[in-house]
């Protein structure tokens, strides 16, 4: 295509991979792969804590007083035309 060969994905195979017959290949792949998903869970749980700490930085929870009227969220809507809210109720 325009004066160039075209590159296709089998032109570009990588060579063949060849497993060692190691007895211990196997413990040290399930031993590296174990480290692996320790780490992946601990990075999943530093990112959640950061997550929630960003998102906590600018929330503000609602201070009600008593004669304020309110409507609560419906938290079963199964589709778009339910009601979305409930009330209005008063804080007693």
């Amino acid at each position: 295509i325009y004066g160039r060969k075209p590159i296709l994905p089998f032109d570009q195979q990588q060579p063949l991979v060849t497993l060692s017959q190691d007895p211990e290949h196997k413990t040290k792949l399930n031993q590296h792969l174990s480290v692996l998903t320790e780490q992946a869970k601990a990075t999943i749980l530093e990112q959640q804590r950061k997550y929630k700490e960003r998102y906590d930085r600018y929330r503000t929870n609602p201070i009600y007083k008593i004669n304020d009227i309110i409507l609560v969220k419906t938290l079963n809507k199964r589709n778009k035309f339910d009601i979305r809210y409930e009330g209005p109720f008063k804080i007693t």
